[in-house]
């Protein structure tokens, strides 16, 4: 035999280390995904915050201090971390695969006075994401954030529970007589809540254009202006009844706390570049 599979003129050795790579590449695979979810689990984290939401975030620093605190740092077959460097090496892997992505501070001052400040006001921090980053710092200054999110025991738990509630309604013609009926009412209760909601909806949507239309634009009147505020609890999202606002009165508002926001600001820059050249002329 010539080993050359005639129908696609590949040498039976080059299937075979094929075949060794694709089982190397799974091999790795798998072991990154054990390290992510060791990793997101015992790295610790603070609250921030990007454009689109709220974060959980971490620095290069802490997330090496977790990895050689592991069992990889020790005698390992699959993975064997001797220095950090190996430890920076095995992450810089995790970033190219896009486990975590990393963060940029939005603001222009040092990282060291924004995160004290910051943690002074108990205000989470302000970042932007970077896509394209390929290299990963061990540094208390960078900032990451997961990406890859393994899927809890509460995931599984809904999951089936939903499962569940599926075969349960599929089963209902052969429920007894009386639970029929008590689902019927249950169903029909939600019904007419689901209706009402949506019906408040248009309500309150109708009497803001009326309002909007009638004042030029002036005024803006919501009925029960936090009905959705998910973040609220079920007696605050009815408080308060209604709302009546200038719009060119909220407009100026807004406007001058982002002035004396923006001021602020440069105050704290101007100050925080002071105290540098002050420091560095005692340095000299």
């Amino acid at each position: 035999s010539s080993g050359i599979n005639a129908e696609y003129g590949i040498s039976k050795e080059e299937k075979e280390r094929e075949a060794e790579n694709r089982e190397r590449a799974k091999k790795i695979k798998r072991l990154m995904n054990e390290v992510s979810k060791y990793l997101q689990n015992e790295t610790s984290t603070i609250e921030g915050k990007t454009k689109e939401k709220s974060i959980q975030y971490f620095s290069g620093e802490s997330l090496v201090d977790t990895l050689m605190g592991s069992s990889w740092a020790e005698e390992n077959e699959d993975l064997h971390l001797e220095t950090r460097l190996d430890a920076v090496e095995f992450c810089t892997g995790l970033l190219t695969n896009e486990f975590f992505i990393a963060l940029k501070l939005k603001s222009k001052k040092r990282v060291t006075d924004e995160s004290s400040k910051a943690k002074k006001k108990g205000k989470p921090l302000k970042f932007d994401v970077i896509i394209d980053s390929g290299e990963f710092f061990d540094s208390p200054d960078m900032f990451y954030m997961w990406k890859y999110s393994p899927m809890g025991i509460w995931a599984y738990a809904i999951g089936g529970g939903l499962l569940l509630g599926v075969v349960a309604m599929a089963l209902v013609p052969v429920w007894p007589g009386e639970a029929q009926i008590a689902f019927q009412y249950i169903t029909n209760g939600s019904g007419v809540i689901v209706g009402v909601f949506f019906a408040l909806l248009i309500v309150r949507l109708i009497l803001f254009v009326l309002v909007w239309m009638f004042s030029k634009g002036v005024y803006h009147f919501w009925l029960l202006p936090n009905i959705n505020e998910d973040k609220l609890g079920i007696v605050e999202t009815f408080k308060p009844l209604y709302s009546l606002d200038n719009y060119y009165e909220e407009k100026e508002k807004k406007e001058r706390r982002k002035k004396r926001r923006e001021a602020r600001e440069r105050d704290q820059i101007s100050g925080s570049e002071v105290t540098s050249a002050t420091e560095d002329k005692k340095n000299n």
